[in-house]
């Protein structure tokens, strides 16, 4: 490609009158066969995490279809001292909150037995439907084929799209419904075709469904639709078209009509439980760390900024990346702050740039990217809040390195995606490891008592919650049954069980599990693959006092 005076963000491309569905294959195929070669290993990867909430909404739905979240869940967090609550008081009888869509998806799953194969095969066809969709996305922006193989293969390179499709948690589906409004939408102001305008406003009603920030899709897709940002011509438009308008605002309807027709009655949540001020610096902390690493935003405009010979700017966010080095820190903690200035520099410039030079598909992209950004003020940030961004990632970096040889470019997203997969794979390895533990300790721990005539009891949460009654345990929590002398309780200590079992101050340790990972970890000693609030790796190694499950006989 030619080089480019004073790069920005890019060009600003057609997008194309008509796109074969031939050409959509032939360049989804490279991503479809990645994914799925990576997935189908997992398949029989066991529950962790949150898998057993969503779940158990599943198993709700099956018996109330219009009540998905009108079920008792007995949760360790610590505010609650263990105590069971209805799933809608976590969500404030919200099904928005409740995350419900992820629910109806798993239904199949569930009747077919809930068997871990069933829940992963369907999110892998959710991660079929994306890549597809992304595919497709990248056309209707204008690139052409070698864009469009390459993006697809970086969506479902770039962790942790594969780590999250390995789970029964509803981010892949967020992703796909994301893409499929976003695409379908696209279509619909090139093409006018009333099938794509219903298809982008069901897809952009449920969107809110899957992950409650991705109810923000609604007025970003308004904002799509708009030729020029310019306030009057803005006023000119929408008058002189509303009707192409008409999707957003009946996903709007969509939207209200299912918020009331499953919403609950009770409001019960205390906000104060979920959000919480305090949390807003480390979020936002994760947010710029991310943008970094491991997605590719920064280096991409850093290369951008080169190519411009901006050298005060670069010098400026070098600098300012260079300083946690010389503070007393650990290197580990020094790399997290550097990412982060990064992510934060490269973030505000791409702004400021768009601003300058209203660019409107580019601050559109900008805005996608911003969508998790009300969820900084929740009790945490995980980057699977930002799975559903990677698209707009993906198309700003396209941007952004139009400036660079398309050969040094091809080379360097090859680079890309064989080190990110390289490094999703190291992840997908840990987590799956992560995930065994926590099941094998649940049946050795329980089941040869259970084999033996004793009673075994057990505090939820994570694995427990879910494989803890499979292997013949019985679910204890304050106000409910409890264990009586001589029975038996499980406590899975990294999970928080500890906390639960306190009120029993009279026990005695019979059994321990200490466990060690033996190819990384995904969860605890710094890492925090679902959680900034363990830390803000992905996968790394370490140890941790919490990594142990403990069998109790009340006395």
């Amino acid at each position: 490609m030619p080089m480019q005076v004073e790069p920005a963000v890019g060009t600003v491309r057609g997008a194309p009158k008509s796109i074969r569905a031939v050409a959509v294959l032939a360049c989804a195929w490279p991503a479809l066969l990645l994914a799925t070669v990576c997935l189908v290993p997992y398949l029989n990867k066991p529950f962790d995490i949150d898998d057993p909430y969503f779940l158990a909404m599943a198993r709700q739905i099956v018996k109330h279809p219009a009540h998905p979240i009108d079920f008792e869940l007995c949760w360790n967090i610590p505010s609650l001292a263990g105590e069971c609550r209805n799933a809608f008081y976590f969500a404030s009888g919200n099904p928005v909150l409740g995350q419900v869509g992820q629910g109806y998806v798993l239904v199949p799953a569930v009747l077919g037995g809930a068997h871990e194969w069933a829940a992963h095969l369907t999110q892998l066809v959710l991660v079929w439907i994306a890549i597809v969709a992304m595919t497709l996305l990248i056309f209707r922006f204008g690139w052409d084929r070698w864009h469009a193989t390459i993006g697809a293969l970086l969506l479902v390179a770039i962790p942790p799209f594969l780590p999250m499709a390995s789970t029964a948690m509803p981010d892949i589906l967020a992703t796909a419904v994301a893409l499929v409004a976003m695409e379908r939408l696209a279509g619909w102001k090139s093409e006018g075709k009333w099938g794509q305008g219903a298809a982008a406003a069901i897809a952009l009603g449920l969107a809110g469904f899957t992950r409650p920030h991705l109810v923000l899709l609604l007025p970003l897709g308004a904002f799509f639709l708009l030729d020029s940002i310019h306030p009057r011509e803005v006023l000119a438009q929408v008058r002189r078209k509303l009707w192409l308008w008409a999707p957003v605002i009946a996903g709007g309807c969509l939207l209200v009509i299912l918020m009331l027709a499953l919403r609950e009655h009770n409001l019960g949540l205390d906000p104060k439980r979920a959000t919480n001020g305090q949390n807003i610096g480390r979020n936002l902390f994760a947010y710029f760390l991310f943008l970094a690493f491991p997605f590719p935003l920064a280096a991409c405009w850093l290369v951008n900024r080169v190519k411009a010979r901006r050298r005060l700017t670069i010098f400026i966010a070098l600098a300012a990346a260079l300083v946690p080095w010389v503070c007393p820190i650990s290197r580990a903690l020094a790399a997290s702050y550097s990412l982060a200035i990064f992510g934060c520099a490269a973030l505000f410039g791409l702004l400021l740039d768009v601003l300058k030079k209203r660019d409107r598909t580019a601050l559109f992209l900008l805005l996608w990217i911003l969508v998790p950004f009300p969820a900084v003020y929740y009790e945490h940030f995980p980057i699977k809040y930002l799975l559903p961004c990677v698209p707009a990632i993906v198309l700003l970096c396209f941007r952004l390195i139009e400036c660079v040889p398309l050969r040094v470019a091809g080379i360097t997203a090859l680079a890309t995606i064989l080190a990110s997969t390289a490094y999703s794979m190291l992840i997908l390895r840990s987590d799956d490891e992560f995930a065994k533990i926590g099941r094998n300790s649940m049946y050795q721990l329980i089941a040869p008592h259970v084999a033996a005539g004793e009673q075994v009891w057990y505090p939820g949460h994570y694995w427990s919650y879910w494989y803890a009654p499979l292997a013949g345990a019985k679910l204890t929590y304050p106000g409910g049954p409890q264990p009586k002398a001589g029975d038996l309780l499980v406590d899975d200590v990294f999970a928080g069980g500890d906390a639960s079992i306190g009120r029993f101050q009279h026990r005695t340790l019979v059994e321990t599990i200490h466990y060690e990972y033996s190819f990384g970890r995904t969860m605890g000693a710094g890492m925090g693959l679902y959680s900034n609030a363990f830390g803000f790796w992905l996968w790394g190694f370490g140890e941790s006092d919490k990594d142990r499950f403990e069998l109790w006989r009340i006395d």
